[in-house]
């Protein structure tokens, strides 16, 4: 009898201990924005990438990478301050940005002068995307855009201490999908 006790016992306590925790897993804050670059060198090709959370938090990195495969990469994570957040919110929200609508393109197998920029921006219940494959494909929309790129320049000048966290999924390049740059 003895020996059932100890088992049912065990059992109750697994049953409790498993019970105990959240129904719900943890939601992390929604993406407000965002920003990646990526530029082809001759040695060796430059990225960076920024995502923007609705809790003014940041995760960005800075990955230089050679044949597809990173050398270095380093994270950054922060929390915006209340002007850089209400500079943002401003440039994000404003008529023209907001009315920017880069129609997408299907991208030949080699491209001149490679230079990616994507960025993706939650709207109420959607996302704006935009994606441009280099300089060229950028200039009609060169207004609209260079409030957000100086912005994002301000803010990467910015970033001096390196954090520990990982590489966020949402920054690593899709190398399933290869472009060539002459």
């Amino acid at each position: 009898m003895s020996r059932l006790m100890i088992v049912l016992s065990c059992l109750l306590g697994i049953g409790l201990a498993a019970n105990a925790g959240p129904t719900e897993p943890a939601k992390s804050p929604a993406l407000r924005l965002m920003l990646s670059e990526v530029q082809p060198g001759t040695m060796a090709t430059e990225q960076y990438c920024t995502l923007v959370f609705a809790d003014r938090r940041f995760h960005a990195e800075k990955a230089n990478r050679k044949k597809g495969k990173d050398r270095e990469r380093k994270v950054y994570e922060g929390q915006l301050s209340e002007a850089d957040w209400n500079a943002l919110e401003e440039i994000l929200d404003s008529k023209q940005f907001r009315e920017l609508n880069v129609p997408p393109t299907l991208p030949p197998l080699v491209l001149p002068d490679l230079h990616v920029f994507d960025i993706s921006v939650a709207r109420e219940n959607k996302f704006q995307n935009i994606e441009f494959l280099n300089n060229e494909s950028r200039k009609p929309y060169e207004s609209q855009l260079k409030p957000l790129l100086q912005w994002w320049k301000t803010q990467r000048s910015a970033q001096t201490s390196g954090s520990n966290a990982p590489p966020d999924s949402r920054c690593v390049l899709d190398n399933t999908h290869g472009l060539f740059s002459y």
